[in-house]
């Protein structure tokens, strides 16, 4: 009888134990070793070994005001920092832009028509759409430091890191410019102008403009209307995001309907 006694509650207790770790996967808990995927601090590029810091900052240093420190590949006032605050030193999400802390990771992948698309390949997409300008050359030391301050970045993160992208809008709103015309002067005019253009901040930084001659072109990820009010939702206005997921999508609406430059494609 204690045999049996002592046989049933093992069961049950390592019955309990696996229920425990389920229920713990299924909430977010994990393991020691999925635990080691992840990082919950971020890498100061001026904290990077000396014998790449040099390239680090200057990578850096691109990101953070791109027509200053690669004037020749630039062709509009944006920089990535625009899109991807702090240069993408943080971990994405709400008002932290769009992250690319583990990017490095993502790369070489499988897109439409090219198997290898790689990482230089995915920033020259940048500088020819976002920045409208011309590609960087993969041997250049620009191309070499930007490169450096992401793998930096992106020590010791899986290629599997959450916080990459932008989260999806979900509405069955029908997107609406003349309204998103009236929310943008409401809530985006005193930073990003009246008419789109940008302007100088304190700093002498630029509050980038989002329509015209100096934004990005037509063929830029921003220039599609989810992408853009996905961005919107998380990050505007600046460190007080608190619009309406109806309300950025007219906003997006009105911001994509703008003139803009054609990309201009090189050999």
């Amino acid at each position: 009888m204690e045999h049996s006694r002592f046989v049933i509650l093992f069961f049950i207790f390592f019955s309990l134990a696996g229920l425990f770790v389920a229920l713990s996967s299924s909430n977010g808990m994990s393991s020691s070793n999925d635990t080691q995927e992840w990082r919950t601090t971020l890498l100061d590029p001026e904290m990077a070994p000396e014998n790449i810091k040099p390239l680090v900052m200057q990578g850096f240093r691109i990101l953070f005001d791109t027509k200053k420190h690669a004037p020749q590949y630039a062709g509009d006032e944006i920089s990535c920092t625009n899109c991807h605050f702090n240069c993408g030193n943080t971990f994405g999400g709400e008002n932290n832009g769009i992250s690319l802390v583990g990017v490095t990771k993502k790369y070489p992948r499988a897109i439409l028509d090219n198997p290898h698309y790689t990482l230089e390949e995915r920033i020259n997409a940048c500088f020819t759409k976002s920045l409208n300008g011309k590609p960087v050359p993969l041997k250049s030391k620009e191309m070499k430091a930007m490169i450096a301050y992401l793998e930096w970045i992106s020590k010791g993160v899986s290629n599997q890191a959450p916080w990459l992208g932008l989260k999806k809008l979900r509405s069955h709103a029908i997107p609406n410019a003349e309204k998103g015309n009236a929310l943008y002067q409401q809530h985006c005019a005193a930073c990003h102008g009246k008419d789109g253009e940008g302007q100088l901040r304190p700093d002498n930084l630029k509050y980038p403009p989002l329509w015209g001659n100096h934004s990005f072109n037509q063929a830029a990820g921003m220039n599609d209307l989810p992408t853009l009010a996905a961005f919107i939702y998380d990050n505007m206005p600046y460190q007080e995001p608190r619009l309406t997921v109806e309300e950025v999508l007219d906003i997006a609406a009105y911001i994509t309907s703008q003139p803009r430059p054609i990309e201009i494609r090189t050999p």
